[in-house]
């Protein structure tokens, strides 16, 4: 047995904590508790932070004693990204978090989206310059973080004049571990604020700041994912069950965590997450940029390496609508799922799902596109509708992974990842839709846990570099893709693309005034 790390996964409706082993990447003892997320009005998705750090707290303790007697000896976070929350000087916040989810600063900052000349809806100079800075720019949908600092500026001028600092949900948490305000290269480049041209020494962009109101000091320190944020204090430590002093390592988002997590750290090796949300991405050594198709590249959790990533808003969290509103939920309803999803041939009879509940981000950027089932006839039933929904999400990982595999060419397997890769039927889909074979990791839905522990290992010098952490993560099952369903995937794709050309100005004409008709 290796030494104990304590990881805390605060991810979009589910915390998790666990004590891994280093030497396994597996749990020792683990926990799990709902995040509280808060819809008060349309288009606001909000966290109560100081709840959040009691979670937080339970969780970890919880995690402790399930693993037995032992030293922990590192803390990481890892946790759902984009999130912005203005603290006080004393560290007190001043609002609830904005979630990635919330999009009350649609359309903001407005001068990126107006002036002539435009490109793809934004002021051609000022695009110019966040690409050239940031490698990035921010969607017209509000949920990137400058576009939150820029309401809280605009909206609530009470808040902003007594912000100290601007904080993401894994700040907070580094914050109130150890006292430092502390942010990753990868939540820092999400604000389209940092200058990210050298990967090896990203840091704020003054004249952006400048440009917005916003100071170098109104943000966190950035530190590498493998850096140390800090000790542990003994009032933190308290609260949390552990010793004082413990090293508290800096981490990442989900996004970079579940990257290394995946195993797929070697520069073009692709992996897909089907979560809540899902993506495609792969480590690569110099910054790439899709902007017309919204594919971007994120300082990664590996030092010195980008991360080049298709975002995509809704996956398995338009499965779980699905269990709500059918009454399913119980005990066994997975299992039940997996049995209508495999009696139903593949194409659903011509049923297809649009995924786009809470709008998208790739290969569209697109506020205004919501879900959709088309081609329904008295002849589908509730499996219909379960398999519709899992071939939906494939069509959008197919469609995106068409642009996604012109910048990052790739001949072998793809990994798969997330609490929807549990799912056989899915995995096979994804398959068959994109026409590649996939490597399903042991313990998929663990993928955030294990890059944490990576991330942490590293950090520790309890490995000497994240390819030999990666030695460590086990291929449980390989698929690979069907030649008869790939025939009906590829028709039923090019519906789906179809579908999304002729109903755009239709969701532009029911949706046009933005977040106040989110469905949540």
């Amino acid at each position: 047995m290796g030494s104990r790390i304590l990881v805390v996964d605060v991810g979009t409706t589910t915390l998790k904590a666990a004590v891994m082993d280093s030497e396994s990447l597996r749990p020792l003892g683990s926990s799990s508790l709902p995040v509280e997320m808060e819809y008060p009005a349309p288009g606001y998705a909000e966290l109560d932070v100081e709840r959040l750090w009691d979670t937080v707290a339970a969780a970890a303790r919880e995690a402790i004693s399930r693993a037995g007697a032992g030293s922990v000896e590192g803390l990481v976070y890892v946790t759902q990204m984009a999130g912005v929350v203005p603290v006080s000087r004393e560290g007190r916040p001043l609002m609830k978090l904005m979630t990635w989810l919330d999009e009350r600063a649609a359309g903001l900052p407005q001068e990126l989206f107006s002036g002539f000349p435009r490109v793809a809806g934004y002021n051609l100079f000022r695009l110019f310059r966040y690409l050239k800075i940031t490698g990035g720019v921010p969607s017209k949908t509000g949920k990137d973080p400058l576009s939150k600092m820029v309401w809280v500026k605009r909206e609530r001028p009470d808040v902003f004049s007594e912000t100290w600092m601007f904080l993401d949900v894994k700040s907070y948490l580094l914050y109130r571990s150890t006292g430092n305000a502390v942010t990753s290269p990868d939540e820092a480049n999400l604000t389209w604020l940092a200058d990210t041209r050298n990967i090896d020494r990203i840091r704020w962009s003054r004249p952006l700041l400048e440009e917005h109101g916003l100071s170098e000091g109104m943000l966190p320190e950035i530190r590498p994912s493998t850096g140390v944020a800090g000790e542990l204090t003994r009032k933190a430590a308290r609260h949390l069950g552990l010793e004082e002093g413990v090293p508290v390592v800096v981490g990442s988002g989900d996004v970079a965590a579940v990257a290394v997590g995946s195993g797929a750290v070697r520069p073009g090796e692709p992996h897909i997450y089907v979560g809540t949300s899902n993506w495609i991405a792969a480590h690569v050594e110099r910054r790439l940029l899709d902007i017309w198709h919204y594919m971007g590249s994120l300082a990664s959790a590996i030092p010195g390496r980008y991360l080049f990533i298709a975002e995509q808003e809704i996956a398995a969290g338009a499965l779980e609508w699905l269990i709500e509103i059918t009454g399913d939920r119980d005990g066994s309803v997975y299992e039940r799922i997996a049995e209508m999803v495999s009696s139903i041939p593949p194409g659903s009879e011509g049923l297809i799902f649009l995924p786009w509940m809470y709008g998208e981000r790739s290969p569209i950027d697109d506020e205004t596109v919501r879900g959709v089932f088309f081609n329904l006839t008295m002849t589908h039933g509730k499996p219909h509708l379960y398999r519709a929904v899992m071939e939906g999400v494939a069509y959008n990982i197919g469609w995106a992974y068409e642009y996604f595999a012109k910048h990052v060419p790739h001949r072998g397997p793809l990994r798969i990842v997330g609490g929807g890769a549990l799912y056989d039927e899915w995995c096979q889909i994804i398959a068959d839709v994109l026409g590649a074979e996939l490597e399903r990791t042991g313990d998929p839905k663990e993928a955030g846990l294990r890059g944490g522990a990576m991330m942490a290992g590293v950090a520790l010098g309890l490995y000497g570099s994240f390819e030999d952490a990666a030695g460590l993560v086990p291929v449980e099952r390989r698929f690979e893709p069907r030649a008869d369903a790939r025939e009906v995937y590829e028709r039923s794709l090019k519906a789906f693309k179809k579908l999304y050309q002729r109903l755009s100005p239709v969701f532009r004409l029911l949706n046009r005034e933005g977040p106040g008709t989110q469905t949540k």
